[in-house]
């Protein structure tokens, strides 16, 4: 009795141990996923996944540090404390936490007492601002720039351009400090008033471009480096910033080109090269992937152009550039035979065509006067008489006229040549077929009937593109041959 309890109790011990560690597997698993997200700045992914693992395993020290860092990076310092605090009281020797709380209670701290001393100096200070000139508080904005009070100088700033709200500098530099302090909105309201009395001032479209990069609009910010560069076409920064901007597009080879234009205008800028060489073999790489994708497809005009650019950009290892040249040579093989396809296409196509034209021309009028028809196209009918088998090509002597016997008269007679011989026999291709041919005079000559001797003159000779046999003696559908 006393084993099998304590074979109950051991068994029941086991499941718990194996309960509890299936828990914190699938507890890790959202932590893991979560870390992918927040390395990725999907914070609001990263956040659902640590909360995940907290509802399956609330004592997991982990999680909360992870949901620390997530509200750390998204701004909000009390709601990382807390995590952060939860995590070192679960875990006491967790480092990476304790530096992480130590830190934001540092720098939380010290805001406090900065928004104490200066809540101190508002009342104060409120009463000199509504008394000052603009001059004056000029004056202070660049002293208090002097001494990096940016804030400060922002506010004596507001005082000079609402005492002067045409002074174009005053709202330059106002759109500057509203920039440096992630105040978009205004600095966009002020150039915007700048641009107004001064719209031929490349700074001012510039400047504006930069708002749109820093916040996420490249295509906007696109066209006001476009404006800025056709106010002053010398002006480099705004080459390198266009530059940015198609980046930010995914337009590669645009924004090549304006680093470039960069180091044209000004070889010694670093930044241009270093975002070239990035770019060039970034771009290179993708003329590449793109390139091989079309080429495992067999889509290979798409796939030619962009292996091209893949080879002459560089910047690839040297297998990539020896698959380069074999993806190549073969692409421009199918490319050429493709071509070649297309043209024989094009030229039956409209031999078919000009064909139809053509009816009233007979055999008899190319005999009589051959250099006037030789590459013209034809539809003839007729009485197949004999067929010759000559170097895989098989030639048919066909009698236009049922009422001249070819053994004496051959006038209307004709021979047509096709591109390629049947692959299999068929008992419709004999000499006891009539046919219907459209095709192309190639050349005139005579022609040698069996038997009979040579005609008294040159016959024509057409290269078919389409033709048709017909036999009455059998009960079958006509068989047409296109080439």
């Amino acid at each position: 009795m006393k084993k099998s309890v304590l074979y109950l109790f051991l068994f029941v011990l086991l499941l718990v141990c194996q309960t509890t560690i299936s828990f914190a597997q699938t507890a890790k698993l959202h932590v893991d996923v979560g870390l992918n997200h927040f390395y990725k700045n999907r914070y609001l992914e990263a956040y659902k996944e640590f909360k995940q693992a907290l509802e399956i395993d609330p004592t997991y020290a982990e999680a909360y540090y992870n949901l620390g860092r997530v509200y750390k990076a998204q701004g909000f310092t009390k709601e990382a404390i807390v995590e952060f605090q939860l995590a070192v009281r679960l875990k006491p020797d967790y480092v990476a936490a304790k530096r992480e709380l130590d830190s934001l209670v540092q720098a939380y701290e010290a805001d406090i007492n900065k928004q104490m001393k200066a809540q101190g100096r508002t009342n104060y200070q409120q009463t000199q601002f509504t008394s000052l000139t603009g001059s004056e508080a000029e004056s202070r904005a660049r002293e208090a720039l002097n001494q990096g009070k940016t804030d400060e100088a922002i506010r004596y700033y507001e005082i000079v351009v609402k005492e002067r709200p045409n002074d174009v500098s005053s709202l330059k530099m106002l759109g500057f400090l509203y920039f440096k302090t992630n105040q978009f909105s205004d600095s966009l309201k002020c150039y915007q008033s700048a641009s107004k009395i001064t719209p031929t001032d490349p700074e001012i479209p510039y400047a504006i471009g930069l708002i749109y990069m820093k916040t996420k609009s490249p295509e906007k910010a696109e066209s006001y480096f476009k404006n800025a560069l056709k106010l002053n076409p010398s002006m480099v920064k705004s080459y390198f910033a266009l530059g940015e901007s198609f980046e930010a597009q995914g337009k590669l080879d645009d924004a090549v080109f304006q680093f470039r234009k960069c180091i044209e205008l000004n070889p010694n800028l670093k930044e241009a090269k270093n975002k070239l060489d990035y770019m060039v073999g970034k771009q290179s790489y993708n003329y590449f992937s793109r390139g091989s994708y079309f080429y495992q497809k067999g889509e290979y005009e798409k796939a030619l152009p962009l292996l091209s650019m893949a080879k002459s950009h560089g910047s690839l290892t040297p297998d990539q550039k020896r698959q380069i040249e074999e993806m190549l040579n073969a692409s421009q093989y199918w490319v050429n035979k493709q071509q070649a396809e297309k043209r024989v296409t094009a030229e039956r196509n409209q031999i078919m065509n000009q064909a139809n034209i053509s009816r009233s021309v007979t055999p008899l009028d190319v005999s009589n006067n051959p250099n006037s028809y030789i590459g013209k196209a034809v539809e003839w009918e007729g009485d197949v008489e004999f067929i010759n088998n000559e170097k895989g090509k098989m030639s048919i002597c066909v009698n236009s006229n049922s009422k001249v016997d070819p053994e004496t008269n051959m006038d209307y007679c004709f021979v047509i040549v096709l591109p390629k011989a049947p692959k299999n026999e068929d008992h419709r291709i004999s000499d006891n077929s009539s046919v219907t041919v459209k095709g192309k005079i190639t050349k005139v000559e005579k022609i040698y009937y069996d038997g009979f001797g040579f005609s008294s003159r040159k016959q024509p000779v057409i290269e078919a593109v389409e033709i048709t046999f017909r036999r009455d003696d059998f009960d079958d559908t006509p068989l047409t041959l296109r080439y």
